[in-house]
């Protein structure tokens, strides 16, 4: 775990993209926040700008 947590930790934000309920692409952001007793803690938005400006508080 610890391997994932570095990385993480280097790359705290991502992208998830699924396939929505009508076919479309759909595009989260997923934000890395920390890890508790071997847990990774993430936040997700529906919004890309909430998640990003999260990140930049952070770092």
């Amino acid at each position: 775990m610890n391997c994932v947590i570095k990385i993480l930790e280097e790359n705290p934000l991502v992208y998830l993209a699924t396939n929505g309920l009508d076919n479309n692409s759909k595009i989260r952001p997923i934000l890395y926040y920390f890890e508790e007793d071997e847990k990774p803690y993430f936040c997700t938005s529906n919004k890309k700008n909430q998640c990003i400006k999260k990140c930049k508080k952070k770092f």
